[in-house]
């Protein structure tokens, strides 16, 4: 089934990634519509450059501050019903994975991972403390990162999160169950779905995560040719905070797009230079407050006489 276009959420401190994801979908799909979902939580931030060069718009969403992944939700409960691909800003896609994915008819298409009854509680949900908010819910053993999602919009409602969401603040209602901002929210609803026969959902493998070297060692820069024979996205979830690219794993691969973005750029190499720069001083700065706001909180702890972590214990 055909997917309509792409939306992306950034904000202002994964914008030098949102280039990165950009730059990768338009070198395989130099037409098909792309959207930005712009966060304001931490701040207003410019994107015209990318709208501008690379042919992107800004998604039109009823609200500025979207939060912690919830900004999807919006995007996924709107009507008329659109075919979507929803990516996080840290991911690029490493071949023509859109031709991959429209190969199903799923109302829903989510990457196909594994994960043990530890990894379900990091990631989704308490299954304890779900179980006892909603005691007919059977979990049926998988979930899903909410980072790559193929998604039929209004297959689920915004009454489908009655009670669980606050969409004014953007914040789930049970943060003691639900993990990940939206995550574990958004794998419960769909699942809930599924259960009742309400949603389809296809679970395929086209997510790659170079967190393990293992996981992405297939993917060379040789196969970032016209044919994109690697039809997949790779994805750096829990990788980039306060990283650039080039101290993220498989650099090569995030320093290639960087490259292919800003050779459309007037002074591209200058511009790509200079924001380098401002990110080496803003995250050194950053972390030198870090350092001194935890030697105050030490001092202030022996003053007051405070036992030590390890007398605590």
């Amino acid at each position: 089934m055909k997917i309509e276009g792409v939306v992306i959420s950034c904000y202002r401190f994964d914008l030098h990634l949102t280039r990165l994801c950009v730059a990768s979908l338009r070198f395989w799909y130099p037409d098909i519509p792309i959207w930005l979902l712009k966060d304001s939580q931490y701040g207003d931030f410019s994107t015209r450059e990318i709208e501008s060069y690379w042919n992107v718009q800004v998604y039109p969403s009823s609200q500025k501050t979207q939060g912690w992944g919830f900004g999807k939700l919006e995007v996924m409960t709107q009507l008329p019903a659109r075919r979507l691909l929803l990516l996080d800003s840290d991911i690029v896609c490493a071949g023509r994975v859109i031709d991959r994915l429209e190969n199903f008819e799923e109302d829903m298409i989510v990457d196909k991972e594994d994960f043990d009854a530890a990894a379900v509680e990091v990631q989704f949900f308490s299954l304890d403390k779900l179980r006892q908010l909603d005691p007919g819910f059977e979990y049926p053993g998988y979930g899903f990162n909410g980072g790559q999602i193929v998604a039929t919009t209004g297959r689920i409602t915004r009454e489908d999160f009655d009670g669980l969401l606050d969409w004014r603040s953007r914040t789930v209602n049970h943060p003691d169950i639900f993990r990940k901002g939206d995550q574990g929210l958004t794998n419960y609803v769909i699942l809930r779905k599924v259960q009742h026969g309400q949603l389809s959902i296809h679970r395929e493998p086209f997510m790659v995560w170079p967190g393990e070297a293992a996981h992405a060692k297939h993917i060379h820069l040789e196969d970032f040719t016209s044919e994109g024979r690697q039809q997949q996205v790779i994805h750096w979830a829990g990788l980039g905070w306060g990283k650039a690219p080039n101290e993220m794993p498989r650099p090569e691969i995030l320093l290639h797009f960087e490259d292919m973005y800003y050779s459309r750029i007037r002074l591209g190499a200058w511009l790509r230079e200079w924001r380098r720069l401002q990110f080496w001083l803003r995250h050194r700065f950053i972390t030198s407050l870090r350092s001194v706001a935890i030697k105050i909180v030490q001092t202030a702890g022996i003053a007051r006489g405070s036992p030590s972590r390890h007398q605590a214990d």
